[in-house]
């Protein structure tokens, strides 16, 4: 019995909360009856992105697959027609449509392996020139003439030679890293600079560069005032590294290709300038959603889909 009685007694009894304070069991149970309220910032799931994989590339022809005389034939009417036409917005489209069909053109010729391997990268460079033409057209309206639609054709001209002075670029590899074995060989070997000693002294003349203290260096000796004398010995020649004419070749031939990557890092970086300083990064957006993104690792097919969307959506502004 007693035992019974202490089990009795040691059963908890629950607690009645004070007026004003708080209960655990209440709260919860006033936190279940409450309407649902809206989820907060961090707690709305954010929408689900798309990546474009760097292999997921979609390299697959044009629709509109020709040969290359007939890409050639395209892209000189539209450049005839850009050339009449009046309006500089419809003739900057125009020519850069030609711009599309030129570089279809070189790239047809490169997938036929020419005789003339030298045919494309010709094609290429005098498409270059042509949108550097047609970007001098802009930039002698001056910039208070751009409008937004002159703005975007601007970038999609940027980008064009920034893929374009890369395109050149990649054609010379083979050339440009035999050039680099050449000087590196050449500038391991290379002797260090060495003093050049001038012409024209008589035999037994100390050198101008020679260490031995000259009098022409003291205020009072001939030849130290203004009084008309003259010694007749040339300057003296500061230190010197001889070249070789084969390697001053490669020199002028590598300078060439640095300033060509240069280029296409500086062009494709004033695009992006531009893109920020006007506030087109939506349109930028879209086209990239619609063609996937324009990156300095897409292909020329690539430049001209994304291009030719892009004008194809300017023209319905």
């Amino acid at each position: 019995a007693s035992f019974r009685f202490l089990a009795f007694i040691l059963v908890p009894v629950p607690r009645i909360p004070r007026r004003g304070g708080t209960d655990t069991g209440k709260h919860c149970s006033r936190m279940e009856s409450a309407p649902s309220l809206p989820p907060t910032n961090h707690e709305r799931q954010e929408p689900s992105r798309v990546y474009y994989s760097y292999f997921e590339v979609d390299e697959t022809e044009m629709s509109d697959t020709k040969t290359q005389d007939q890409y050639l034939q395209e892209a000189k009417r539209l450049k005839h027609m850009a050339d009449k036409e009046s309006n500089q917005t419809a003739q900057c489209m125009q020519y850069l449509e030609a711009v599309l069909y030129f570089l279809l053109t070189g790239n047809t010729m490169e997938n036929e392996r020419p005789a003339n391997e030298k045919a494309p990268y010709t094609m290429y460079k005098d498409t270059l020139n042509l949108i550097k033409y047609i970007s001098s057209k802009f930039r002698s309206q001056g910039p208070q003439s751009y409008c937004s639609l002159h703005n975007k054709l601007v970038v999609l001209s940027l980008r064009c030679q920034s893929l374009l002075h890369l395109k050149l670029f990649k054609m010379c590899k083979a050339e440009v890293k035999e050039n680099q074995k050449a000087l590196s060989e050449y500038l391991q070997k290379a002797n260090p600079p060495t003093t050049l000693e001038a012409c024209g002294g008589g035999q037994g003349t100390p050198s101008p560069l020679s260490p031995t203290p000259s009098p022409a260096g003291s205020v009072g000796s001939v030849g130290s005032q203004s009084s008309g004398y003259s010694s007749g010995a040339p300057p003296a020649l500061g230190p010197f590294v001889p070249v070789p004419p084969p390697i001053h070749r490669d020199m002028q031939r590598q300078n060439n290709h640095f300033n060509t990557v240069v280029a296409s890092f500086d062009l494709w970086e004033q695009a992006d300038a531009l893109v920020y300083k006007n506030k087109h990064k939506d349109f930028f957006i879209e086209l990239d959603h619609s063609c996937g993104p324009l990156t300095l690792h897409s292909s020329l097919i690539h430049l001209v889909r994304y291009v030719r969307q892009g004008i194809s959506r300017l023209k319905q502004v």
